[in-house]
């Protein structure tokens, strides 16, 4: 692997210059900035989230200088702040750093293959936010930014086992307690140099990855606890091939993991990452996946390479959630064509669909199937029933999601003088307006779709006159 160096050695926290304020050059250069995102829902942490901002910059991209005659040393400032956006666009949080570079000479300065690594934390409360990426080159006054426009924060899970904040790197060491501890790259005594938007070059010779499983039963014995499998899928997500197992042993309700991987001669490509926890001695289990792609250093930039997989997250998804992501778009003919083909021509068929159903074909992103995406992931965030969280679309409030969308309105009774729990969503720009009432049937969160007033969906006299009486309804 391209060895790309680290150029943080002069973490430091100082105030902004007199006389360098942003925005006195009329027409600043453009940073490019590259931005990800790790999410850990640490039990621990119990009604908020960390949420990390890996990013990565080109040192030749930014101006440096000479402090005075008697240092030889040349240095570069670099001003970073990320916002948390929320749904309606407002910043609910921010954090910022302000750091110094030093090289020996300005050929040092303007090497291609030097890249600055930092990152920047956050701690959020679930639910779906946007970020943005500003960093500001101080003694030019050249800024970049990158904007992440939809960020899902989990809620921290307390008793399924959990893999989280699966972070790719160029590298990772071991530094041990003793390191320096200010370092924003060293995380539980490993140096992460991280990879912030998982684009790998054909030059790379390995991949490293960062995670951490949670809830796990803490064991009294020496033997493993923890068995840990990775597997590499394509960019349709079928298997490709096996990287190995690996074991952690007990002893504690959390397990820190680091893994590395040789790519050497793997050919340019999209990728996924599949990891596999299993709690040995149980069947306790879960699966992470992560994106990745390879891309060649000569003549393909990193700007061009990423928008399919950087921005489309139907990309993400494996075969069988592609399938579910159609179950209510389909006719039943599709779905008897679409079952009698292999993997390979259930995903030729299903990116046909998704081409002739564009909404704005003369732009690159099939926004409508983006949309459905995240119902989709809303869909199974909100509404499973299983442990794993992904029957969540098949459930009635989940096809009505998909379907129609999040509500306009809602109406939650949650404790009738009489009868079940029962919600109203409302969808009043919707043609002449409609809505769909779920009744909590068994008492355990099973909401059923019991009346509509749309065509084709259940219809029920008892709740059309409920409905007439207002709010509160006591069924009986």
């Amino acid at each position: 692997m391209r060895l790309m160096v680290l150029c943080l050695s002069l973490l430091v926290i100082i105030m902004l210059l007199p006389g360098m304020a942003f925005g006195a050059d009329e027409s600043p250069e453009r940073l490019n900035v590259y931005l990800g995102t790790n999410i850990f829902n640490n039990p621990v942490y119990d009604t908020v989230v960390l949420v990390e901002f890996p990013f990565s910059l080109r040192r030749d991209e930014f101006t440096f200088f000479r402090s005075d005659s008697q240092d030889t040393f040349l240095y570069g400032r670099v001003f970073a702040q990320v916002d948390l956006i929320d749904t309606l666009g407002a910043t609910v949080d921010s954090a910022n750093t302000y750091f110094a570079m030093r090289v020996a000479s300005e050929a040092e300065a303007a090497l291609k293959d030097y890249r600055i690594f930092n990152k920047l934390s956050l701690f959020a409360r679930p639910g779906v936010y946007a970020a943005r990426l500003s960093v500001y080159d101080v003694v030019s006054k050249n800024k970049g930014e990158f904007f992440i426009n939809r960020i899902v924060v989990p809620a921290p899970e307390k008793e399924r086992l959990t893999i989280s904040g699966v972070s790719l790197a160029y590298r990772i060491d071991y530094v041990g307690p003793t390191a320096d501890t200010n370092s924003r790259l060293i995380k539980n005594e490993y140096r992460i140099y991280p990879n912030p938007i998982a684009i790998f070059s054909t030059e790379d010779t390995s991949l490293s990855a960062y995670h951490e499983v949670y809830n796990l039963h803490p064991s009294q014995t020496a033997g493993p606890a923890l068995q840990l499998t990775y597997n590499i899928l394509g960019k349709d997500s079928t298997f490709l091939s096996e990287l190995g197992v690996r074991t952690n042993p007990g002893g504690d309700s959390s397990a820190i993991v680091v893994a590395t991987f040789d790519i050497e001669d793997w050919p340019a490509g999209l990728y996924h990452l599949q990891i596999i926890a299993l709690e040995e001695g149980s069947t306790r289990s879960d699966t992470s996946v992560v994106p990745f792609g390879i891309i060649y250093p000569v003549g393909t930039s990193m700007a061009e390479a990423m928008p399919q997989f950087i921005d489309d997250p139907y990309e993400r998804l494996l075969l069988s959630e592609k399938i579910n992501l159609v179950a209510y778009l389909l006719t039943p003919a599709q779905k008897e064509t679409m079952k009698a083909l292999t993997d390979s021509g259930k995903i030729n068929y299903l990116n046909q669909y998704w081409r002739e159903h564009d909404s704005y074909p003369s732009t690159r992103m099939i926004e409508n199937r983006v949309d459905m995406v995240r119902r989709y992931e809303d869909a199974n965030r909100m509404f499973s029933t299983n442990i794993k969280d992904d029957n969540g679309w098949s459930t009635d409030q989940g096809r009505i999601y998909l379907t129609y969308g999040p509500w306009e309105e809602i109406d939650e009774v949650s404790s009738p003088r009489v009868g079940n729990a029962y919600t109203i969503w409302y969808y009043r720009t919707l043609g002449e307006g409609k809505l769909f009432v779920f009744e909590d049937w068994s008492g355990n969160g099973d909401y059923r779709l019991v009346h509509s007033n749309v065509y084709g969906e259940m219809f029920s006299r008892k709740w059309e006159d409920l409905l007439n009486q207002g709010p509160r309804l006591d069924i009986e």
